[in-house]
């Protein structure tokens, strides 16, 4: 698309049968589901007419009427798209998250949120609320275009409206994916130590070693060799891993590519999320639904870490956070693209 002049905030779209809004400017075209989670599914830079998101090759569907969490733990998968996601109120595998049943993710993907929008002559803003259905959580989000920035402002805010406190895990899960991911591409993120996930039975195509330790980015191959996780594989690649970026330094990270002159960055406040999730399916992620056929990133700020075993793994390594009864958390992102 030719870049454009207009200020728009649109919500008379469906995608898929799902409620979408456009939201657009000079310099950004964003589509986002109102009805699934406000996922945001495009994220297109008009200079260079690329979307930076990743989008799911498989046949994803509408979650049923948009209020139901899901056990499965693969189920969420059914329903997911790709894109740009806030889970809440945990992210990663439960099947019991501290009396609560839910499987991959929480629940705030899967719901459909009220959608209300607002126009100024300098800016549009698109206001998202909803209340969990299996956590005593209220969640807003509030996402806007200036008329002459590059840059997608986000406010959240989480708000536990129950008697008691509860744990909470609290994820940005954006998925990257080409053509701005990709050989020619590198990644800037400022962060001391990394961390493998502890590979169990059954994983297949790890180039990391599995369970260590190791000062970011230099972390350690399965084949003894070290990996500069600041490159990216050949589209032709076979590889899938996880690693957490922790202490971070800063509370950003971007992606670059001087083949396309592109650049991405993400900024989040260090409190809470002090992790990156780094989730590298580089074409070897073998498993439904993927079966080798994505290559991507998940590039996922996060207030705890790791992704399995919620909430004890966190609990246990001192990640896990809590909400106060009547306690509320606010939370502000950036998301930017300009020239590599």
């Amino acid at each position: 698309m030719a870049a454009g002049t207009h200020l728009r905030v649109d919500d008379a779209y469906a995608y898929r049968g799902i409620d979408a809004v456009l939201l657009e400017n000079r310099h950004l075209q964003l589509l986002v589901l109102s009805g699934k989670g406000g996922d945001v599914l495009e994220f297109r830079d008009k200079r260079t007419d690329v979307d930076v998101l990743w989008h799911a090759d498989h046949d994803w569907q509408a979650p049923g009427d948009g209020r139901l969490p899901i056990t499965e733990p693969d189920a969420y998968h059914d329903h997911y798209p790709g894109g740009w996601q806030l889970h809440l109120p945990m992210a990663g595998e439960t099947d019991d998250f501290d009396g609560t049943p839910y499987g991959l993710h929480g629940e705030s993907a899967l719901l459909a949120w009220d959608a209300t929008s607002e126009r100024r002559e300098e800016a549009v803003t698109l206001h998202l609320e909803t209340d969990l259905l299996r956590y005593p959580f209220a969640i807003e989000r509030d996402l806007t275009l200036r008329r002459d920035e590059p840059t997608l402002f986000v406010e959240e805010t989480v708000t536990n409206e129950g008697g008691v406190a509860v744990p909470f895990v609290w994820q940005q899960h954006l998925a990257l994916g080409p053509p701005l991911v990709g050989p020619d591409a590198r990644l800037e993120l400022p962060a001391e130590t990394g961390h493998v996930e502890d590979y169990g039975d059954g994983h297949e195509n790890a180039r990391l070693a599995g369970g260590e330790r190791f000062a970011w980015p230099d972390a350690p191959g399965a084949d003894g060799e070290t990996v500069d996780l600041r490159e990216f594989p050949p589209y032709d690649a076979t590889i899938h891993d996880l690693a957490y970026a922790t202490d971070l330094r800063e509370g950003r990270y971007a992606v670059s590519n001087e083949e396309i002159d592109l650049r991405f960055e993400f900024s989040f406040p260090l409190d809470p999320f002090e992790h990156v999730w780094y989730w590298q399916p580089f074409g070897g992620h073998a498993a439904y639904p993927y079966w080798n056929r994505n290559y991507n990133v998940g590039l996922e700020p996060t207030s705890a870490y790791p992704a399995g075993d919620v909430p004890d793994a966190q609990r246990a390594n001192g990640t896990l956070d809590h909400l106060a009864p009547g306690e509320e958390r606010s939370a502000s992102y950036e998301a930017t693209v300009g020239p590599s």
